[in-house]
């Protein structure tokens, strides 16, 4: 009795090797049919023709904004003395700004800076030699006339460094969005245009790609003056202010399925 139910569990655990045997090779031949149809799509005749087109479009822009950077820079052999005399010049500066009606909420402090200064000479070698000041603002304006005010007149209430005038557009978007329309459609004629010529024809569109290479300004404005720094003397005449035009370039590539 023993020995048929040792002979029983022997073909039970041979069937199952024999199941598992079976499933293992049908995965087997599963996976490589796989790959087999993958390998046969991806030669030469069975993989999916596509055609890519690029397209340019551009807008032109007048600049609405106007970003000015205004310094005071104080020297002085006490701290305490170099703050409060700063604050007195700034003070003056801010009164400016008001009298010409710039709201406070396009004025805002980009820069603070209180150090030691240094010297040398043969005798002492370096030594600190007072303290330096440097406090800057950079005002908004929507108004170039009275951005020419604000740089002539702020040298006669303190301000002795103008860095980094710029213009900018507010709405940059939408200068965009005339650029990308012209793009895309220089795109799409150009497809259709080699679809024409060669026989082939377009199907579905699968892929959109857009990039620019125009400058942009922080904020999403864009620069269209190069930004500079420079020391100005009490009794500055009137300084022209001109922003010019800018030429905003998109470029899109279109990718198309071949049928």
């Amino acid at each position: 009795m023993a020995e048929v139910e040792t002979e029983r569990e022997i073909f039970d655990l041979s069937k199952r090797v024999f199941v598992l045997v079976i499933v293992f090779i049908v995965g087997l031949f599963s996976f490589w049919g796989f790959r087999i149809y993958e390998i046969w799509q991806n030669v030469e005749g069975h993989y999916p023709h596509e055609l890519t087109v690029e397209g340019t479009g551009s807008a032109y822009v007048v600049p609405d904004i106007a970003k000015v950077t205004l310094g005071v820079t104080t020297d002085g052999e006490v701290s305490e003395e170099v703050v409060a005399e700063n604050s007195k010049k700034m003070e003056a500066v801010m009164d400016l700004l008001e009298e010409l009606g710039i709201e406070k909420e396009k004025i805002k402090t980009v820069g603070y800076y209180l150090n030691p200064k240094y010297n040398w000479d043969k005798n002492h070698g370096s030594y600190q030699d007072g303290y330096r000041l440097e406090q800057t603002l950079e005002v908004k304006l929507d108004d170039f006339e009275k951005a020419s005010e604000v740089i002539s007149q702020a040298t006669a209430v303190g301000v002795n460094v103008v860095g980094s005038l710029s213009f900018e557009v507010d709405d940059l978007e939408a200068v965009k969005a005339e650029a990308r329309e012209e793009a895309i459609q220089v795109a799409k004629d150009k497809a259709d245009q080699i679809a024409e010529v060669s026989g082939l024809n377009l199907g579905k569109l699968m892929n959109y790609y857009e990039y620019s290479d125009s400058f942009y300004g922080k904020g999403g404005g864009m620069a269209v003056a190069e930004s500079r720094v420079f020391e100005i003397d009490e009794g500055m005449p009137s300084v022209e202010i001109e922003p010019g035009e800018k030429e905003v370039t998109l470029n899109v590539t279109l990718t198309y399925r071949i049928k």
